[in-house]
């Protein structure tokens, strides 16, 4: 039998632990979903992992000053799932992102709408879209999101 100080800390360390794995993997909670902000710059690295695909993106500021962008997007699995030919994600070529920024850091953002190199362009409409559409057997289609 656990003495009541041991019941506590298992508590403890559970409720913990949920709120870290909440935390991490909430886009509204972490990214502001009523601002939009756009950036055009050259890729410099790309890695497909879970939770989140990273984009890595140097980007020219008004004033000639380099900005480093960490933008998150979908796993390597929602991503091929909604169609996106990852091969045409290639560091060195320039994208321009439309992303939710970050609550709390600067040049961190969330992506939305990417449009490639060679013009074709990705929307994430979130992942309530994309559930609808896996279980009706259509493919997710969508506008660039209102909020």
């Amino acid at each position: 039998m656990l003495r009541p100080a041991d019941r506590i800390f298992i508590v403890g360390a559970l409720g913990l632990a949920a709120q870290s794995g909440v935390a991490h993997h909430s886009v509204s909670g972490n990214f502001d979903r009523d601002a939009r902000h756009d950036i055009t710059g050259t890729l410099t690295a790309f890695h497909l992992r879970n939770p989140h695909s990273h984009l890595e993106l140097d980007v020219v500021e008004d004033d000639g000053t380099v900005s480093h962008w960490l933008v998150e997007w979908g796993t390597r699995n929602d991503l091929i799932r909604r169609g996106v030919d990852l091969d045409s994600v290639r560091v060195g070529d320039e994208l321009t992102i439309t992303l939710i920024p970050s609550r709390r850091l600067e040049h961190v953002g969330y992506a939305r709408v990417l449009t490639l190199a060679d013009g074709t362009v990705v929307r994430d409409c979130g992942f309530a879209a994309f559930r609808e559409a896996l279980l009706a057997g259509t493919e997710v289609e969508c506008e660039e999101p209102d909020r």
